[in-house]
């Protein structure tokens, strides 16, 4: 019940109609944008982008996650959050659940989007194999937001990350620009972002691929996605002692 409120309090929406607004017409503007350049000026077919952009409608729990301490600290209750006697990691790691909840419902809908009005071709789709790729898009999009949230603890603006790790998604994860076109050291980043692998596996999928001959990238991401994770615990127990020690709990 805590993370559901949590989770409402970060869009701060109160009715169902704007949190619906949000989740359709989000969607719809990033998939006609980035569709639309990709299709005129791009070295690939339209659906090519548009299955890119479907899938990476699955960051949409990172940011919020990424925010969260921030978010604590704007409203004066991080420093109650840091006294009260609890254990920070499952707190914070909890609220997430909700979010990559909703990521993937945001993430299927967008799908839903692209059939109806793009033209989506699904008809030799592997249904299972595209729904598994949705899951790990998710969830390592959470993940990696886990692992950049501590930062909150020290930064006056973490919004800075959680947005420069946003752009590298849209930019380097494959889902707009192929990664054979990525010059070495973007590749390198793109390597260690947790949806490259993902949406590279939906495409597959979505042509039809079985699920031995498409399952290895899934793979990799989730284990990818476990070191964000980690990395996530590891981060958050270190930068609140070092947060704690000078003082920065209250953006001083």
């Amino acid at each position: 019940m805590v993370a559901m409120y949590s989770y409402r309090g970060t869009f701060q929406w109160l009715t169902p109609s704007a949190y619906i607004a949000t989740k359709v017409f989000f969607p719809v503007l990033q998939m006609a944008f980035f569709s639309l350049i990709g299709g005129f000026g791009g070295s690939q077919p339209f659906s090519y982008y548009v299955l890119g952009n479907a899938m990476l409608v699955g960051y949409r729990p990172m940011y919020p996650i990424a925010t969260g301490i921030g978010n604590e600290r704007r409203l004066g209750t991080l420093p109650y959050l840091i006294a009260a006697p609890m254990n920070r990691a499952s707190s914070f790691f909890g609220r997430a659940v909700v979010h990559a909840l909703d990521g993937l419902t945001s993430i299927a809908l967008a799908f839903v989007i692209a059939v109806v009005l793009f033209g989506l071709d699904r008809s030799h789709a592997n249904v299972l194999g595209l729904a598994a790729a949705m899951c790990v898009a998710t969830y390592g999009a959470a993940a990696m937001g886990l692992a950049l949230g501590p930062a909150a603890y020290v930064l006056l603006d973490a919004s800075f990350l959680a947005n420069l790790a946003l752009f590298a998604l849209i930019l380097l994860s494959g889902a707009n620009v192929p990664l054979t076109e990525l010059p070495g050291p973007l590749l390198a980043i793109s390597a260690v972002l947790p949806m490259t692998r993902s949406i590279s596996a939906a495409r597959a999928f979505a042509a039809g691929a079985s699920w031995d001959a498409a399952a290895s990238p899934l793979v990799a991401d989730l284990a990818l996605g476990l070191a964000w994770g980690l990395a996530g615990f590891v981060i958050l127990a270190v930068i609140e002692r070092v947060a704690i020690s000078r003082g920065t709990l209250e953006g001083v």
